[in-house]
C-alpha cells in the first residue's frame, strides 16, 4: 500500500461511510438519548451537550469539592513519584497499576463523575466503558514531537472520546500553561479512509496528525468555513485557577497539548472512552468499584444495566445541576482562552517550526562524551527518546487494531528503570546464545528490519504464553505487565510489520523509531514467551540493526 494524504471532509464526502459506525446508527442513537435526558433532571445535560456537539468540547472546574480533590491529589503525587515513567518528554502512569488511586474517590469524582459519563455517553448515543486511564506529568518545555503534535486521535471508523483533568503539579489549581489546546469546530468533519481494489478499507495514524505548515493551514482553512471566520478560532486552557475536566471529542476535534517554556509543571489524569458495542477492549481492573456506574465502566453491559446505573446516581446528578445553575461560571467559557494576536502568531509558528524531538535528543544526548553504545546508559536514554518518535501504523474497519493497543503503550511509557532492565537481560542471554546461525544483514536496513520482525512475528505465533520468565532471570527482568499487555504483543508485532512495509528508507525517523519498539519488542517477547536462544540472537540483531543507523544519524541534530 502507498501512503496517501487523508482530508478532512463531511461525511458526505467519505470514500466509504458505510464503514463508520458512528454514521450507521444515528436513529437508534437518538432513541438512546431521548430515554438518557429522562433520567437527568434540569436543562443543562442539553446545553452542554449542544456545546460538544458545536465546538468538540466543554470545560467545567469545581465539581470536585476542594478538600476532597486535595486528599486526591497528595494520593496522587505520591504514586507518581513512585511508580511514575520519568521519561523525556513526560512522566506517566497507567492508573490501573496502581490502587490506591484507583481506589481514590476524588479520581473518579474528578476523571469520571456522573455528569460527565452522561455527557459523554449522550455525544455517543449509547452506553460507555472506559478503556484507557492514564496520567502525566510534564515540566514545561519547548517541543513539538509526535507526543503533542496538533492530531486526531485513534480510528476514524469510531468515535471516541476523552475526559481530561488537568492542574498545576503538586497543587490544588488550575494550568498555567501546557493546556488542553483544541480548533472547535473541527469535530463536524470525519477523516477520509483508503479503499483498496479488493474493497478493503483502513486509514492510518499519519493521517491523524497536522505537522506541517501545509497540514497546519489546511485545518485552520476548513474550520473557517466551518465557523464562518476569517481568523482562526485556538482555543488554550490555561490560567484557570481551579483544576479543569475538559469533555471532548477526542477522534474528532484537532487538538493538542501545547507545549512551551512558560507558566509551571502540569499534572493531567486522561480517561479515554468507547461505546460498549465499539470493539471488546475494557479496562482491565479488577478493583471494586464505588458505585454501579464506576462498575459498568470498568466491565460494560447492557443498555437497561447502564440506564439503571445512571438512575442510581440521580442524587449526585441532582447536586451538580444545582451547582452549575448557582455558579454559572464553573462552566470555563471557552472564548475567554482564544489565542489571539502574538499570542496566536507564536502558537502557529510554533506548530511546525518549534524545537524537535530531533533537537531535545541532540541537546540531551550531548552530555555522553562518547556517541554511539559508549555505554550501557547512553543506550537506554538514547532508546526512550527514539521510542517518542514517529510511528505510522495502521487502522482497520474492523477495528482489530485494538489488539495492539496495551503493548504499544507500555513498550513505548517504559521507564528508564524498566528498559535497563530488557538490555541488560537481553545482553546475557543474547551472549550466551550468539552462534554461527545468526542471520547477517543482507539487503537494505529497512529490507533487514522487516525480515527481523516477521521473523518476530513467527515466533511470537508459535510460542505459547510461558506463564514466568526464564529461569535466572528474576528481577532482572521487566514481567511486571499484566497478561493483556503480554497478550498484545504479537498483535504489535503484526502491525509493526505493515508500518515497515510501508518504509522506503526516506523518512529514517520512522525507521529508527520502528527499530528500537522492534528491539524492545523481541526481548520482551523472548522474556516473556520463552522463544529460547533464536529469540535472544534475534534480540541482537536488531540491536545491532538499531546501533548501526544510530551511527549513520547526524552527531548534531538542530531544532
Amino acid at each position: 500500500m502507498s501512503l496517501r494524504h487523508t482530508p478532512l471532509v463531511p461525511s458526505d464526502q467519505l470514500a466509504a461511510s458505510r464503514s463508520y459506525r458512528q454514521l450507521a446508527r444515528r436513529g437508534a442513537d437518538e432513541d438512546f438519548r431521548r430515554e438518557l435526558s429522562g433520567l437527568v433532571p434540569g436543562r443543562s445535560l442539553i446545553a452542554l451537550s449542544r456545546t460538544i456537539a458545536a465546538e468538540g468540547a466543554v470545560s467545567l472546574t469545581g465539581l470536585t469539592p476542594p478538600a476532597d480533590f486535595d486528599r486526591f491529589r497528595r494520593v496522587y503525587d505520591g504514586e507518581m513519584r513512585a511508580m511514575g515513567s520519568r521519561g523525556p518528554l513526560h512522566s506517566y502512569l497507567n492508573i490501573t497499576s496502581s490502587t490506591p488511586l484507583m481506589r481514590s474517590p476524588g479520581l473518579w469524582e474528578t476523571i469520571a463523575h456522573p455528569l460527565y459519563v452522561v455527557l459523554v455517553a449522550y455525544a455517543l448515543g449509547g452506553p460507555v466503558k472506559i478503556i484507557d486511564l492514564r496520567s502525566k506529568d510534564t515540566q514545561p518545555l519547548d517541543v513539538v514531537a509526535r507526543d503533542n503534535t496538533l492530531h486526531l486521535d485513534n480510528s476514524p471508523f469510531i468515535d471516541e472520546y476523552k475526559v481530561v483533568a488537568t492542574w498545576t503539579l503538586g497543587t490544588a489549581e488550575g494550568p498555567s500553561g501546557q493546556g488542553l489546546t483544541y480548533l472547535p469546530g473541527t469535530n463536524k468533519l470525519f477523516r477520509n479512509c483508503f479503499v483498496e481494489s479488493d474493497g478493503s478499507v483502513w486509514s492510518d495514524e499519519d493521517a491523524c496528525i497536522f505537522p506541517t505548515g501545509a497540514r497546519v493551514d489546511e485545518v485552520l482553512e476548513v474550520q473557517a468555513a466551518i465557523l464562518g471566520e476569517a481568523e482562526p478560532a485556538v482555543v488554550h486552557l490555561a490560567g484557570l485557577d481551579m483544576p479543569c475536566s475538559t469533555i471532548f471529542a477526542a477522534s474528532r476535534v484537532v487538538h493538542h497539548r501545547y507545549r512551551t517554556a512558560a507558566g509551571s509543571p502540569r499534572s493531567s489524569l486522561m480517561a479515554t472512552f468507547h461505546r460498549v458495542d465499539d470493539g471488546a477492549e475494557l479496562l482491565n481492573s479488577t478493583e471494586s468499584p464505588f458505585s454501579p456506574l464506576h462498575r459498568f465502566l470498568l466491565t460494560g453491559g447492557s443498555r437497561e444495566a447502564f440506564m439503571a446505573a445512571v438512575a442510581a446516581e440521580k442524587d449526585h446528578l441532582t447536586a451538580a445541576m444545582d451547582r452549575l445553575i448557582e455558579q454559572p461560571e464553573l462552566v470555563v467559557d471557552a472564548r475567554r482562552h482564544l489565542l489571539t494576536g502574538p499570542a496566536r502568531d507564536d502558537w502557529y509558528a510554533r506548530q511546525h517550526r518549534g524545537v524537535t524531538l530531533n533537537g531535545l535528543r541532540s541537546s540531551r544526548m550531548a552530555q555522553y562524551p562518547d556517541r554511539v553504545g559508549a555505554t550501557h546508559d547512553w543506550l537506554v536514554q538514547r532508546l526512550l527518546h527514539d521510542l517518542q518518535g514517529p510511528l505510522n501504523m495502521p487502522f482497520f474497519s474492523d477495528l482489530r487494531e485494538t489488539r495492539r493497543r496495551r503493548a504499544r503503550i507500555w513498550i513505548r511509557e517504559m521507564s528508564s528503570d524498566n528498559v535497563s532492565k530488557v538490555v541488560r537481560t537481553a545482553d546475557v542471554y543474547s551472549s550466551r546464545a550468539a552462534g554461527a546461525s545468526d542471520r547477517p544483514a543482507t539487503g537494505t536496513v529497512v529490507a533487514d528490519l522487516h525480515t527481523s520482525i516477521l521473523e518476530l512475528g513467527y515466533m511470537l505465533s508459535k510460542a505459547p504464553l510461558s506463564g514466568a520468565t526464564p529461569s535466572g532471570i528474576g528481577d532482572e527482568f521487566p514481567g511486571s505487565a499484566d497478561e493483556v499487555v503480554i497478550g498484545s504483543l504479537s498483535p504489535f508485532v503484526g502491525d509493526l510489520e505493515i508500518t515497515v512495509s510501508w518504509l522506503d528508507g526516506t523518512d529514517p525517523d520512522s525507521v529508527l523509531t520502528a527499530t528500537a519498539f522492534a528491539l524492545l519488542a523481541a526481548a520482551l517477547g523472548a522474556g516473556w514467551f520463552a522463544l529460547g536462544d533464536a529469540g535472544w540472537r534475534l534480540a541482537a540483531r536488531l540491536r545491532r540493526q538499531y546501533l548501526a543507523l544510530v551511527a549513520d544519524s547526524p552527531a548534531v541534530e538542530h531544532a
